[in-house]
């Protein structure tokens, strides 16, 4: 029960966080998810209580793409950052003599 607690906590701890940092941390993206599911389940029991009405379908479709977008652009901007972090690594190695 211990780890089921930290977890928690730490998801947590990892959105207060974020406030003050720049860019998106795993806590986020997890309440993000979670969020976004419970949109698709709410979307999905009113495409069946409705009979598949034109406007929840309409609106279900819009929802699904914002999420793969936002989803998207994450991982655009984590791979931006991870080559840029690669060339400063480079940098830090200790350059070679050219023999002349």
């Amino acid at each position: 029960m211990t780890e089921k607690s930290s977890t928690g906590a730490g998801v947590f701890r990892d959105v207060i966080n974020s406030i003050f940092e720049p860019g998106v941390n795993r806590g986020v993206m997890v309440v993000m998810n979670c969020a976004f599911m419970g949109l698709f389940a709410i979307l999905v029991y009113l495409m069946f209580a409705t009979r598949f009405n034109l406007h929840v379908c309409a609106l279900s479709a819009i929802a699904i793409l914002l999420f793969a977008s936002i989803q998207w652009f994450v991982k655009e901007i984590s791979a931006i950052k991870a080559t840029q972090a690669a060339p400063s690594k480079r940098s830090q190695a200790k350059p070679k003599k050219k023999k002349l």
